[in-house]
């Protein structure tokens, strides 16, 4: 176990990942951490300050500066203000002096080089006269190396130790990250893994244990994925620790205690980490390539169309759901942060100009396979919709999807279906017959959703192909919407067990307004989704990730929105 965390640890980035971690892991110890990354910037060579006692030591100040990797020579003293050595002098002759608070000035204070891998042998010398020579002048100052080694250590002893990890747990980690080339696999593992993990806390230490264990578990997972170039088990893993860490902060929601505080910064660090693996894999797999045609379809690396558009629904999806988190970032920034503003702007541009880009360039994107890629299609569709000038766009959609599918139907091919089993999906359809159609279009929210954002968007042409589609192919079909309702909330986050409501019977063979309306009124009538933690706490986005990864229908509440605005 210690080397799958030293291999971690060598993996993470000075900002955002290792001083991440270092302050919970300093919490978990018993310390008491007063300066960290959370709180502010880095403060005069400080990255993290704590103070206590380690191994029944004398109480002592310490504090951290951090660097990635290992330590060489160029890290140390290389002429560049960020190197190790100038943020050490800064320590002594300004944070020491300023900085520590009046109530430890007396202590002992340590200065702890931390870093994820090791110093390198041609730069010890350097580093051992420099500190000998401040220790001298100091008499109150020493000095502590906190490497890859050691920080691993203590992570096994503090988050992983055999009875907070028993022996099924490490195993089952060890399993997932044993099986990245097979990431369904991986994940299943990694996901018995935090179930067993969140059944733990029951009180508000254990909880703030799980949800650091949690956090350890997903970056080693993380790191390893890097490391072998296929992040499909840890973006699948974090949407999971996402969700199964919000329903175990539920009770700890908009209180301000110190342990209710330290709980939700330490689901804060797993919400980055997940915010971190979705750019990751978008950066590095995704959005170079959706402005070329047929590339990402290409990538599949499969001559099965079904598992061309199985992934290319995926990845819509990921890029969709990642675009509403920016959206969410933006409109969560206070008035005076312009310049925040117009960054995530731009990205939110970008993000919607790769999803028009994947869909023009992959036009299997046009013909889902089956009836839950309405998932898929509503993320798409509900990002686009925050700006106008996508109206065109939709439009478009709209119409190529209507058309697409009703040629699916047409010519008997590949039409979206109810079908879960990946085995009967490349069968599919077995024949021609109306008894086997009716066996695989018994119910539907693909259709009633197309025809939903056409009425929407006035797309009278997608409107009038649904209602051709439902009379020819489909009048047996059971046309359905999904809310959440009362037991939403104790299920929407574990999945424990189904909950939500539907309403059944959608009438798409009347006038686009009257269908509008009545959605509307059905809306206001089931309104439980306002009641949901999610949405008390302006958090609302965590209900798509849920429907994405749980494959529930997207509650039609998120879509009726829209007609609320000027379309």
């Amino acid at each position: 176990m210690r080397l799958v965390i030293r291999q971690y640890l060598e993996s993470l980035k000075e900002r955002g990942e290792l001083d991440v971690m270092l302050p919970d892991l300093l919490s978990q110890m018993g310390l008491e951490v007063f300066l960290s990354p959370g709180i502010g910037t880095r403060q005069l060579g400080v990255d993290v300050a704590a103070v206590g006692s380690v191994n029944g030591s004398v109480d002592t100040v310490f504090l951290f500066s951090i660097k990635s990797g290992d330590l060489s020579r160029k890290e140390w003293s290389s002429g560049n203000p960020q190197d190790l050595r100038p943020s050490i002098e800064e320590i002594v002759e300004q944070f020491i002096p300023q900085r520590v608070p009046p109530e430890h000035k007396s202590k002992p204070i340590e200065i702890c080089l931390c870093f994820g891998g090791e110093i390198k042998e041609d730069v010890r010398p350097d580093v051992t006269a420099f500190e000998n020579k401040v220790e001298s002048r100091e008499p109150n100052l020493k000095f502590s190396e906190w490497n890859g080694d050691r920080l691993a250590d203590l992570i096994e002893k503090h988050f992983l130790r055999e009875e907070l990890l028993p022996k099924e747990s490490r195993s089952l980690l060890r399993k997932s990250l044993a099986m990245l080339d097979e990431p369904t696999v991986s994940f299943q593992h990694f996901s018995s893994l935090i179930k067993l993990l969140c059944n733990e806390g029951k009180n508000p230490k254990k909880t703030l244990t799980v949800l650091r264990q949690i956090y350890i578990c997903t970056g080693i997972l993380f790191a390893w994925c890097r490391d072998a170039d296929n992040i499909e088990s840890a973006y699948k893993s974090s949407e999971l620790v996402l969700l199964r860490s919000w329903d175990i902060c539920r009770p700890y929601l908009g209180k301000s205690d110190k342990s209710s505080r330290a709980i939700l910064n330490a689901f804060d660090a797993i919400f980055n980490l997940y915010i971190n693996i979705s750019s990751y894999f978008l950066e590095k797999k995704v959005t170079p390539f959706c402005d070329k045609l047929h590339a990402l379809s290409s990538a599949v690396n499969s001559s099965n169309s079904v598992d061309v558009n199985l992934k290319l629904f995926d990845i819509l999806g990921r890029l969709s759901l990642a675009g509403i988190w920016v959206l969410w970032f933006s409109s969560r920034l206070a008035d005076e942060a312009e310049q925040k503003r117009l960054a995530l702007g731009e990205l939110i541009y970008e993000y919607q100009e790769s999803v028009k880009k994947l869909i023009v360039n992959n036009p299997l994107l046009y013909s889902p396979y089956k009836d839950d890629q309405a998932i898929e299609i509503a993320l798409a569709l509900l990002f686009l919709s925050i700006e106008n000038k996508n109206n065109n766009n939709i439009q478009a959609i709209l119409n190529r999807l209507s058309e697409s599918i009703y040629n699916q139907f047409s010519f008997n091919t590949n039409y979206p279906a109810n079908i879960y089993s990946y085995s009967e999906l490349i069968e599919h359809p077995v024949n021609n017959t109306e008894e086997y159609r009716k066996s695989v279009t018994n119910g539907s929210v693909l259709y009633p959703l197309i025809s939903i954002f056409s009425a929407i968007y006035g797309e009278t042409e997608a409107y009038e192909i649904m209602k051709k589609l439902k009379e020819e192919y489909l009048t047996h079909c059971n046309y359905q919407i999904f809310f959440l309702d009362e037991t939403s909330e104790d299920y929407l986050y574990n999945f424990d067990e189904m909950h939500g409501a539907t309403l059944s019977h959608i009438n798409i063979n009347q006038a686009p307004d009257k269908l509008l309306d009545e959605v509307n009124n059905e809306c206001e009538l089931s309104d439980n989704i306002k009641d949901l933690s999610a949405v008390k706490y302006n958090f609302w986005p965590l209900l798509l990730v849920a429907s994405r990864h749980h494959r529930l229908p997207v509650p039609i509440n998120f879509v009726m929105e829209l007609t609320k605005g000027d379309k």
